[in-house]
């Protein structure tokens, strides 16, 4: 679903609803495992990123065309990860459930 074809309150309110007795900060209704690889599809640049003031922040990135999700968990030696491989039309939605954390 995309906001214009249920509106955006529609689209906000399955991101952030969750079930009877559950935390909002650990879990959410509606929450997706995504799978994460070591390496992005190949050179990219990055689009739009959360604040790397975080333990762990995101970077949505542009592959030739094909948009992924750079995941960086800073420690001593950070981790990098991505996930996706998703077009244009389809990348704003999953890029705002991974920050909204109903994605992970």
């Amino acid at each position: 679903m995309t906001a214009v074809q249920g509106g955006p309150r529609r689209l906000v309110r399955d991101l952030v609803e969750f079930p009877e007795g559950d935390c909002p900060g650990i879990a959410l209704r509606s929450r997706k495992r995504l799978d994460w690889q070591d390496q992005p599809r190949g050179p990219y640049r990055v689009i739009d990123h959360t604040c790397c003031c975080q333990a762990v922040f995101y970077e949505l990135i542009c592959v030739g065309g094909i948009y992924q999700v750079h995941k960086v968990i800073q420690s001593d030696l950070p981790e990098h990860t991505y996930t996706g491989g998703w077009r244009g039309d389809e990348v704003r939605y999953s890029w705002m459930r991974i920050v909204l954390g109903s994605a992970r």
